[in-house]
């Protein structure tokens, strides 16, 4: 699993209940920032170009 992402997603998932839509928004660009540079999101990109199922090492 990409546990980066999914940790981030969480974090601001909990964050929602008490951030404005403007603030979801930037946590949402910054989260994506971040998991764009993980290995496992290059990982994912990779299996979808080759039609394969992903193998996530948690980082």
């Amino acid at each position: 699993m990409p546990t980066k992402a999914i940790g981030l997603v969480k974090r601001y998932m909990q964050k929602s209940f008490e951030s404005t839509l403007d603030e979801m928004l930037e946590n949402e660009a910054y989260a994506q920032q971040i998991a764009g540079q993980t290995a496992d999101h290059k990982e994912g990109v990779r299996a979808f170009f080759e039609k394969r199922k992903p193998e996530y090492k948690g980082h």
